[in-house]
């Protein structure tokens, strides 16, 4: 499988940091708070990237215990 984009995710209990590297450099850097409404409104911004398609990235972010669950449980799709 081909990876484009990486996608890490730095949560704290308010807020998530994005950052999206596509191997050669950050081309998104964006914060939203830690929500579905939030994680929804990343998700349209990675939509915008060129190219971009859901199965060609990686998202990676720390373990966090009970802070992380929204983003480790969302549906993308």
């Amino acid at each position: 499988m081909d990876i484009r984009y990486f996608i890490g995710i730095d949560i704290a209990k308010a807020t998530l940091d994005w950052a999206v590297y596509d191997g050669k450099k950050i081309v998104l850097q964006t914060s939203t708070p830690n929500t579905i409404a939030g994680i929804k409104t990343a998700l349209r911004l990675l939509k915008t990237l060129p190219n971009w398609n859901s199965q060609q990235a990686v998202f990676c972010m720390e373990h966090t215990g009970i802070v992380r669950h929204e983003v480790a449980r969302f549906e993308y799709g």
